[in-house]
């Protein structure tokens, strides 16, 4: 009889996130996933916010499928624009940054900024996606920190 495990070497723990957020930003507890942060607003309004999400993906899967798998869902939104791309190093890891804006299904113009890693684990790889957003109105007062949250983004590996 084999007996595999999870975490071990074999199928490694998720990586550790750690983000580091102005002062007026505070935990997102209640969102389905790993780790999540939004912006103190008055209540009914938008609340701006950075996701993060951790996928574990195929071993062949590249920085290129997850670019593409990204741009494909968010080309077809209504009124989407692309604001700027870049491909970079970030702590020696390979990133990808697009920034968008699109009609949310309100009619509100919706901006957002999402970075990209795939992280080789071994045996297995990791996507991790950083997600920040905001309605249009917002971009000026916030969008400095959203980026800045996403640039303090600092990846471990997870325990085995």
């Amino acid at each position: 009889m084999t007996t595999v495990q999870f975490p071990s070497q074999d199928f490694p723990a998720p990586p550790a996130l750690t983000l580091d957020c102005p002062e007026g930003w505070r935990p997102l507890t209640n969102v389905a996933t790993q780790l999540a942060v939004g912006k103190e607003v008055p209540e009914g309004q938008f609340r701006p916010n950075v996701i993060a999400a951790v996928t574990r993906v195929r071993s062949t899967y590249t920085l290129d499928d997850a670019i593409r798998e990204v741009t494909e869902a968010l080309t077809p939104l209504d009124g989407y624009a692309e604001v700027g791309r870049e491909t970079t190093e970030v702590d020696g890891r390979t990133m990808f940054r697009i920034e968008v804006t699109f009609s949310d299904p309100h009619g509100a113009t919706m901006a957002q900024a999402i970075r990209l890693f795939v992280l080789d684990r071994g045996p297995v790889r990791d996507l991790v996606q950083l997600t920040g957003s905001c309605l249009a109105p917002q971009v000026e007062s916030t969008w400095p920190e959203i980026r800045a949250i996403q640039a303090s983004l600092r990846i471990t590996d997870g325990e085995a």
